[in-house]
């Protein structure tokens, strides 16, 4: 059900610390989709209330609503305006304050935007429904974790999933809840991501574990928001097929984003993380800093169509080397702590950067096996080796 079109009356009129309003307008324009074959999508809702102002914002796969309580209400009334436009003329003023006041004049209809810097007026869409947003629910258990926590799951886990989208399932991010964790992983199928938060409250109340994919569009959504205003606590709820994120944001706000769900189970990948007993011989240790440095210039001979690296490994020392040579060679020693028998394996160096760029240990440990497996509190990377020339 949509919301119902926008009436001339009552009028919207509202006054608000600007940079407040401009957080909230760019949290919102997170979802807004460039272009589309529903031009309204475009554009936000704005809906002042008695107590609140309420941005509302959806690309039908997504809907937000960015809820700002420092505000003065002076007319209760709603607008359809236009997302980029209203945050361009935001950003670009040093006003402390803006008032907004819609009005209509027989069929047209403008949003007037007063600030001490300057005066403007942009057309505002009047007579057709803006999509329908849900709420976030108050009848279904909310898991929630700090905003920092939640955000650095994201990243280590993120970069993991299948940017070619040959499965909506391996494109998207899995999120499981139960048994006192929550747990992010992606995976494309041949690098594994996954973190985790323990806590009492991860815990359905009906004792049965909770697994959803979001979509991937979803998660960029949730990123971009929280990369300009990291949430001081992140919610979850889930009610049937829908997702329901709420982004406690510091100045007040508080962003709801509502989300279909993938249909699809995601592949089971937890035995291949169980950690067992390494030996010497089985791991390889690194200064992270070091074999980051190693790898950057190893790649520097590769190509985007050979990604591949090989890592020889011998007492105490490696050397990297791009595995095809079609542009030439590398050879970059690095140390290392290694007490195994000589041996080499070829890695995709995207997916071991990937990797280094979200690891924060300064020891980089890769445990040697069918896949290769790197951990750190809390997250753990699992990178399938390239097969070498035999």
């Amino acid at each position: 059900m949509d919301h119902p079109a926008v009436s001339p009356a009552p009028t919207l009129l509202i006054e608000c610390q600007r940079d407040v309003l401009l957080a909230a307008i760019q949290a919102a324009d997170a979802v807004v989709p460039t272009s589309s074959t529903r031009p309204i999508l475009t554009n936000l809702l704005l809906e002042a209330t008695d107590d609140r102002l309420e941005i509302i914002a959806t690309d039908l796969q997504v809907g937000l609503r960015c809820v700002v309580r420092q505000v003065d209400i002076r007319g209760r009334g709603q607008a359809v305006v236009p997302a980029r436009k209203l945050a361009e003329l935001l950003k670009e003023s040093s006003s402390p304050t803006v008032l907004l006041r819609h009005e209509v004049r027989g069929e047209a209809s403008q949003l007037a935007i007063q600030l001490a810097d300057g005066d403007y007026a942009v057309q505002a869409v009047i007579g057709e429904p803006f999509p329908a947003v849900a709420g976030f629910p108050t009848d279904h258990q909310v898991f929630s974790l700090p905003g920092r926590r939640f955000a650095g799951m994201l990243s280590r886990t993120a970069f993991a999933m299948d940017k070619d989208r040959t499965s909506a399932v391996l494109s998207g991010m899995m999120v499981a809840v139960g048994h006192g964790e929550l747990v992010l992983a992606a995976t494309d199928g041949k690098v594994l991501a996954e973190a985790v938060d323990k806590s009492e409250g991860f815990t359905p109340a009906d004792g049965e574990c909770l697994v959803i994919v979001l979509p991937a569009t979803t998660v960029a959504h949730v990123q971009r928001i929280m990369a300009g205003n990291e949430p001081e606590r992140v919610d979850l709820a889930v009610a049937g097929k829908v997702a329901c994120l709420r982004l406690n944001l510091a100045q007040g706000l508080q962003v709801d984003l509502t989300s279909r769900l993938v249909d699809g189970t995601f592949p089971s990948y937890r035995n291949a993380l169980v950690a067992k007993p390494v030996t010497e011989a089985g791991a390889v240790q690194f200064r992270t800093a070091d074999l980051a440095a190693a790898v950057r210039r190893a790649a520097l001979m590769t190509s985007s169509n050979s990604r591949g690296i090989v890592i020889n490994l011998d007492s105490d020392r490696a050397v990297l080397n791009n595995l095809n040579h079609t542009t030439g060679t590398a050879r970059i020693p690095v140390a290392c702590v290694y007490r195994g028998n000589p041996q080499r394996f070829a890695i995709d160096h995207k997916y071991l950067q990937d990797v280094l760029r979200v690891y924060e240990a300064e020891t980089f440990g890769i445990e040697l096996g069918r896949g290769l497996v790197m951990r750190e509190p809390e997250a753990t990377y699992l990178i399938m080796p390239i097969s070498l020339p035999s």
